[in-house]
């Protein structure tokens, strides 16, 4: 698929059919907010939708504007594990196309408002008072909303539109990938390159290292070492594993690791309510993956991450 997708038209409405026929793609019994899909050429995109009459009171007419997050009014605090949110939060660092689709009052359709790019996130107080949600901080990036002092995001390569890197620090870092082109570094963050990435799913044989999810729109390559720390890192192999979005952002937040002879340490103070976290990590705790064992990440770089953890080393 071409971004931006040349067919969507802004200001222009469509229906829930007409929407899956243009990305090609199925929202089942209804359309979701935040909704992760992956090309035919295995890139990420994601489309985002907004309801005027929705649980939350989206203000999406500035040129930056705020989103709330993924997840039920009723059913306590907002997590950033979800897909939906982890890949919003995974898009301030490494932007991918954002399709932004909005629905006032009464009018029929989702009126298409352009690509918008994630600014920032935070956990805030809900309207009712009584829990937490996840409000992004978005900006429009085309169309009659968006901010002309701002500048290109990094997806707009993919899209088609150049951009200049800023210069690199002194001293730089910029080391080569296979392909001979070379990290680039944004004011969003360090971006490595398709190439690389596609080089992690082939060693991982398209699969997530921990619970062996296989789909790909499920999955994102991950660091040892944060890549905005060591951007010198950023496109070494031993360095990046391939998770899916959830136990990725679990793994940021060090609520997990792992150590060189491939076995699952979890975080003593992380105790999951959710069935399925506790399963795939607390239940596991200690156990030998041979996944993590086999995958190739270098030793060098899973000590220095674990001795970096307030927790290590584990009980």
């Amino acid at each position: 698929m071409e971004h931006p997708h040349p067919e969507v038209e802004h200001g222009a409405r469509y229906d829930k059919e007409e929407i899956e026929e243009l990305f090609d793609t199925g929202f089942g019994y209804h359309v979701r907010g935040i909704t992760v899909r992956n090309d035919d050429e295995g890139e990420r995109y994601v489309l985002l939708f907004s309801r005027d009459d929705g649980p939350y009171a989206d203000q999406v007419s500035a040129g930056r504007f705020t989103y709330v997050g993924e997840g039920l009014p009723d059913k306590g605090d907002q997590s950033p594990d979800t897909l939906g949110n982890a890949a919003l939060i995974e898009a301030e660092s490494d932007p991918v196309p954002i399709y932004f689709f909005h629905q006032a009052g009464d009018d029929p359709g989702w009126e298409y408002r352009g690509r918008v790019a994630v600014e920032g996130h935070e956990m805030v107080a809900g309207p009712d008072g009584e829990r937490e949600v996840l409000e992004f901080e978005m900006r429009h990036r085309d169309g009659p909303e968006a901010d002309p002092t701002a500048t290109a995001d990094v997806d707009g390569a993919a899209a088609g539109v150049g951009v200049d890197a800023p210069e690199p620090p002194a001293g730089g870092f910029a080391p080569e990938d296979t392909t001979g082109r070379k990290v680039t570094e944004t004011r969003a963050g360090v971006r490595v390159s398709e190439s690389f990435k596609q080089s992690i799913y082939e060693r991982f044989d398209g699969r997530c290292a921990l619970t062996g999810i296989d789909h790909p729109s499920l999955l994102t390559v991950a660091h040892v070492l944060p890549r905005t720390e060591r951007p010198d890192i950023a496109e070494e192999p031993g360095n990046a594993l391939l998770l899916n979005w959830t136990h990725h952002a679990a793994f940021d937040a060090a609520l997990w690791t792992f150590d060189e002879a491939g076995r699952l340490w979890v975080n003593p103070e992380y105790e999951p309510a959710d069935r399925w976290m506790d399963e795939s990590l607390r239940a596991r705790h200690g156990e030998r993956l041979d996944r993590l064992r086999e995958g190739g990440v270098a030793d060098e770089y899973v000590g220095r991450r674990n001795e970096s953890l307030s927790w290590w080393p584990p009980n």
